[in-house]
């Protein structure tokens, strides 16, 4: 058997395997979310809100960074800079700007789809 023969049978069972495993995990990702979102609509939080609290459990879970740079003035900018708050925390809810932000766009995306399909 050739060599180049030889690397594209592995190649091609090593595809497969790729394939076959990211599926199952997919599936599984895919799984845990339908849960997470069936919890989700019976709290009936808003958007915001379950921003917060998945960001908060993240912070949880994860340790702070360790900058170790050697340099004290430096490391606790950088600290800072990483615990510092979402722009989502420092502005307020009912400011203009953030309603806008986070306002569904969907409908008018769909019209916007719409009228470049539409021909006369």
């Amino acid at each position: 058997m050739k060599i180049q023969q030889f690397e594209k049978i592995i190649r091609k069972v090593v595809r497969e395997e790729i394939d076959y495993a990211l599926k199952r995990e997919m599936d599984k990702l895919k799984k845990d979310l339908k849960k997470t979102k069936l919890v989700v609509k019976e709290t009936s939080e808003s958007p915001i809100e379950e921003v917060e609290d998945f960001r908060a459990k993240l912070r949880e879970q994860i340790a702070p960074p360790n900058f170790n740079t050697g340099n004290d003035t430096l490391n606790s900018l950088l600290v800072e800079t990483a615990e510092s708050p979402t722009p989502e925390q420092r502005f307020d809810a009912n400011d203009p700007v953030s309603q806008f932000v986070n306002k569904d766009w969907t409908p008018v995306m769909k019209s916007i789809e719409k009228k470049k399909e539409f021909r006369p």
